[in-house]
Parts: structure tokens; C-alpha cells; sequence
């Protein structure tokens, strides 16, 4: 009994395969009748133009040959007997020189032209030439005058030569011969200039049979001539040469006949490949009906599968992919409960990953602050208090500014401040420094008064200033200057502490800015990298990993530490309080 799976391949098989099939073999003979009308039409047109070429090069040989045959003083030299030398004698000589000199240079360099004064002297070079020469003359005569084509083999030439007769006296009477040679690879190159496919011969010959050239070595000559004449000098036909059907054409122009011919399966070949181009597809069309009936089948008999691959993707880690619910039964059910544990695992996850960031962030504000604000608070106004009872100004002022830097960096808790308020707070902390360095530390600040309500995040200047007082004016022999500008830009707004401090080479500012990228644990410049490193990653934290601190700093000439935030466009609300008196340069 066969199974169902079985019987949908069979039937989906037969439903390509037989269709396929049928409309393949039918293609298949049409194309080849029309590939076969379209190749003799076209190889008609190339022959014709082929053996146009080829008579045009006869025709111009032959031509030159009946100059030569007819220039008077080639005809006054060859008829002159060779009697004693003499002035007249010597002046024949030399137009004939003269004449010979001329039509060998005016004409194809690659002819090489012989001529032969009565039946010994030959003019021109090459002892194997002047032996074809005597062994040709002989059929040279058969023919009177008229040009004669042949081709010597052995050489690799083409040869034209004919009788010259006296055409000022007595044309009956011989008065010598025209060689002309040249390469039989001129009209091997003609013909490969025509020729269309690979498996395409061609062979020339003339009509009385000593000229012949064959593309096809293994081809004889009078096999050539008779596959012409079958074909009354024209035409095509199909006939069988060797082991194989092929295709022949021929081309009469003039005494030369031009036959080609090719294997019929070379003619046929793009039908053969759209053949099997056709076949091809079926297969692939039976092995995709194959490849659906066994998914129709795993649909239908085992869908638990896709479970199990559900199941194998949450051992690995991949739990986004989801399994669509198709089916309202028991399955379904299971499927929709395993979606469900995917997401969860998903969502807590997510949780996860939330309170680790969370951690790291109570991490660093941790760092920022580890005071009991109103223990603070209360201390700082006792020492107020009891410096203004002993009538010490400088210790009441240095309270003072100390317990507003406070209160506006403690903020009661909020991360957020307005940059005024960041302003006000470092320079809070830059009159402290200015009353314990006396005379050492000199400092400005500017800033924009358009930005002084946007929000960012607190306590950014005073670490940065920290650090250039400690690293740049500290390590100075003579007082130095501290200068902190804010301004905004279209969408940003820009902090810069500058000093002109010690400053940095190269190096040590390489090594600062690779600190600012590290963990605490793995702190490599101790000297920098907790302050600056701090507010570095509280920025990138809050605002995303395109911010944070740039540096620059040349040795001797000081440091500039540039902080580019976010303006949160649209943001109108500024909190309340925090002004306490205190004065900032460039706000009112």
C-alpha cells in the first residue's frame, strides 16, 4: 500500500515532468529549423563578402602582373638579345632596374616579384625560388600569357606567374616570365576575419586546379573541389563529411570558387542547450515538488517540530524567534505557552539589564557625593557663626561660598540642574581656591545668558577646574589662570575650562584620554584620570556614548577641556531656587 506522501510526489511529478517534456521537444525542432534558416541566410551574406575580398586581392594581383606584362621598358630589356655591352645596352639595363625598382615599391611590400629573361636569367634573389622558377615555366607556356595561380606548399607562398610575350613586335614570341610570390597566411588571416564559429572551414581554389587553400588540414584538395562542384558553384546542402553531418556553402566570383562548411551539431548547438536548459528545469521544478510534498507532509504529520526547533533556540540563546500560531487545538495551546515563556525570559532580560545600569549609575553618583547633607549644613553654619563672633571675615566668607557649592550640588537629590546654576556652583568653588591661593590663581568666566535655564546634568565644571588647579596652575613657579566659558550652538550647549597651566606632551595627553574609557579597577593614570574619568562617564551615561570630554593641551602653553551637551529643544521649564545671592560673570 503506498503512502500519501508517495502518492503526491508521483502526482506532482507527472503534473511537471510530462507538460515539461512535451513543450521541450517541441521548441526543441522548431528552433532548430529556425537556427538553421537564420545561419544559411547569414553565412550567404559573410561568404559572398568573403570571396568578394578574396577576387578583389586576385584581381589586384593580376593586375599588377599585366603592368609589368606591358611597361615598355620591361618589355625593351627582356626583348633585347645579350650581345656585348654598350651604351645602349647599359641604358636598357637600368630602366629596366628602374622599372622593376618601381612596381616593387609602390606596391604591397609583402609580393616579392621575380622576373626571368628568356629561359635562364632570373632577376632576384633565393636559389629555392629560381628552382621553382625553371620547374614552372614549362606550364607557364601552356598557358600564353594568361596568368596562372598556384601554390607552393612547401614555402608556404601563393604564387602568380605568367608568360611575357613581345607585345611591341610579335606577341606569339616569348620573351620571359612574372613570378610574383607572396604568404599564403594573407589569405588564411582574410578568411579567419569571416569566419563564425570555431568549427568553420574554409577552402579556395581555382578552376584549373593547381591553386588551393584549405583552412582544414586533414582535408584533401580534391575533396574540397568535388564538395564545389556538387554544389554547382553556388548554394548550400546538407552532406556527410567524415564521421559527421555537416552544413556546406560555396561562392563562385570570377576563376576562384569558395566553399565552406561546418558540423550541423555546431549550427544546432543553441537549440541542444535550450534543450537541455528546458530538461534542467524540470528537474529542478520535480526536486522543488518533491521538497513540497514533503513539506505539505511534515505540515500535516509532525508539527511538534517546530516546537523542538523552538525549543533548541532558547538552549542557544535566541529567544526573539517566534513560533506563528496557526492551528486552534492542542498544539496551538502549547505553542502560544512557549511564546509566552520566550517572552518573559526576553523581558527579564531587559530588567536585568536595566538594573545593572541602574547599579552603575547609584555607582557613580555614590562617587559624587558620600555626605550627610544636613550634617553639613548645620556644621557649616556653626563655623559661620562662630568666625563672624571672632570677626574673622575670610573664615565667614569661605563658609559661606562652601555651603552654597553644596547646596546647589546636593540639589535635594535631582540629577538635574539649569547651567546657571552650574556656573554659580563653580565659581563658588573657584572663590575658595582664590582665597587659599592668594595671589596664585587668578580666573574668569563668561558664559551666554540665553542658555542659563537649559537643564544638564550637575556637577561637571567643578571637577574639571579641580583638575586644572591641581595639574596645571599648582605645578606652575609663578600665579596662573583659570577660564571657564559656556555658550550655546544650535542644538548643543558647549562648557570649556581652560588654563595656562604646565600643560601636556603628546604622550601623557594619549594616556588621559585613554583613561577616560577605563573602569575604576583598571585606572592607569592616577594623576588624571579619577575626576576628569568621572565626569566623562556620568556624561555618556545620561546623554550616549557620542558625548563626553575632549582634551587638548600642548607642553608649557596649558590644557583645554571641552563638554558639548544636548539642548533639549522645547524644554521651557527651569527650576526654582538655588539663588542665593551668589553672582556668576555674564549672568544678571
Amino acid at each position: 500500500m503506498k503512502s500519501l506522501r508517495t502518492q503526491m510526489m508521483l502526482f506532482f511529478s507527472l503534473i511537471i515532468l510530462v507538460p515539461v517534456i512535451l513543450s521541450s521537444v517541441n521548441v526543441y525542432y522548431a528552433l532548430q529549423h529556425y537556427l538553421m534558416q537564420s545561419y544559411i541566410r547569414h553565412q550567404e551574406q559573410v561568404g559572398g563578402n568573403l570571396a568578394g575580398e578574396l577576387d578583389g586581392l586576385r584581381q589586384k594581383l593580376e593586375d599588377l602582373s599585366l603592368r609589368i606584362f606591358g611597361d615598355r621598358d620591361i618589355q625593351a630589356y627582356l626583348a633585347t638579345p645579350m650581345p656585348a655591352p654598350s651604351a645602349d645596352q647599359l641604358e636598357k639595363t637600368t630602366r629596366f632596374r628602374q622599372a622593376v625598382q618601381k612596381y616593387a615599391s609602390s606596391e604591397d611590400p609583402r609580393v616579392s616579384l621575380f622576373l626571368v629573361k628568356g629561359q635562364k636569367t632570373v632577376y632576384g634573389d633565393g636559389y629555392e625560388i629560381q628552382r621553382y622558377i625553371q620547374l614552372h615555366m614549362a606550364a607557364a607556356d601552356q598557358y600564353g600569357g594568361l596568368p596562372v595561380w598556384d601554390v607552393w606548399n612547401e614555402q608556404g607562398k601563393v604564387v602568380l606567374y605568367r608568360q611575357i610575350n613581345d607585345n611591341q613586335t610579335d606577341l606569339t614570341r616569348t620573351i620571359g616570365y612574372l613570378f610574383l610570390f607572396f604568404d599564403r597566411s594573407e589569405i588564411e588571416r582574410t578568411i579567419a576575419r569571416y569566419t563564425l564559429d570555431a568549427g568553420q572551414q574554409f577552402g579556395v581554389y581555382d578552376r584549373e586546379g593547381y591553386f588551393s587553400v584549405i583552412t582544414d588540414a586533414s582535408m584533401d584538395p580534391e575533396r574540397v573541389r568535388e564538395l564545389g562542384e556538387s554544389l554547382g558553384g553556388g548554394g548550400e546542402r546538407e552532406l556527410r563529411l567524415g564521421d559527421a553531418r555537416s552544413v556546406a556553402f560555396a561562392n563562385v566570383r570570377g576563376p576562384w570558387t569558395l566553399v565552406s562548411w561546418i558540423p550541423r551539431e555546431l549550427v544546432l548547438e543553441p537549440a541542444a542547450e535550450m534543450f537541455y536548459g528546458i530538461l534542467f528545469t524540470a528537474v529542478v521544478l520535480l526536486i522543488f515538488s518533491i521538497f513540497l510534498v514533503l513539506f505539505l507532509s511534515h505540515r500535516i504529520t509532525k508539527p511538534l517540530k517546530l516546537l523542538q526547533r523552538k525549543m533548541k533556540h532558547i538552549g542557544e540563546g535566541r529567544f526573539a524567534v517566534r513560533i506563528p500560531i496557526e492551528r486552534n487545538d492542542e498544539i496551538g495551546e502549547l505553542t502560544q505557552a512557549l511564546n509566552s515563556m520566550s517572552d518573559e525570559i526576553v523581558s527579564l532580560i531587559e530588567k536585568n539589564k536595566e538594573e545593572e545600569n541602574k547599579r552603575r549609575q547609584i555607582q557613580l553618583q555614590t562617587l559624587e557625593y558620600q555626605i550627610n547633607p544636613h550634617f553639613l549644613y548645620n556644621t557649616l553654619d556653626s563655623v559661620n557663626m562662630l568666625a563672624r563672633r571672632h570677626d574673622d571675615p575670610v573664615i565667614a566668607d569661605i563658609v559661606t561660598y562652601l555651603s552654597r557649592l553644596f547646596r546647589i550640588g546636593l540639589n535635594q537629590g535631582r540629577e538635574m540642574i539649569t547651567v546657571g546654576d552650574e556656573i554659580r556652583h563653580v565659581t563658588y568653588y573657584l572663590k575658595i581656591q582664590e582665597i587659599r591661593f592668594a595671589g596664585q590663581l587668578y580666573w574668569d568666566i563668561q558664559a551666554d545668558d540665553s542658555i542659563e535655564r537649559v537643564k544638564m546634568i550637575k556637577f561637571i565644571l567643578q571637577p574639571l577646574v579641580e583638575n586644572s588647579i591641581n595639574h596645571g596652575i599648582r605645578k606652575r613657579d609663578e600665579a596662573g589662570h583659570i577660564y571657564v566659558r559656556a555658550w550655546g550652538e544650535p542644538g548643543f550647549v558647549v562648557l570649556e575650562v581652560e588654563d595656562d597651566g604646565v600643560g601636556m606632551d603628546a604622550e601623557q595627553l594619549e594616556r588621559v584620554r585613554a583613561s577616560l574609557e577605563e573602569d575604576a579597577e583598571e585606572e592607569t593614570d592616577k594623576d588624571h584620570g579619577f575626576g576628569l574619568r568621572n565626569v566623562h562617564q556620568r556624561i555618556r551615561l545620561h546623554y550616549g556614548p557620542e558625548f563626553g570630554l575632549a582634551l587638548a593641551s600642548e607642553k608649557g602653553s596649558g590644557t583645554v577641556v571641552t563638554v558639548r551637551l544636548p539642548d533639549p529643544s522645547g524644554d521651557k521649564e527651569v527650576r526654582e531656587g538655588n539663588d542665593d545671592g551668589g553672582g556668576t560673570r555674564g549672568f544678571h
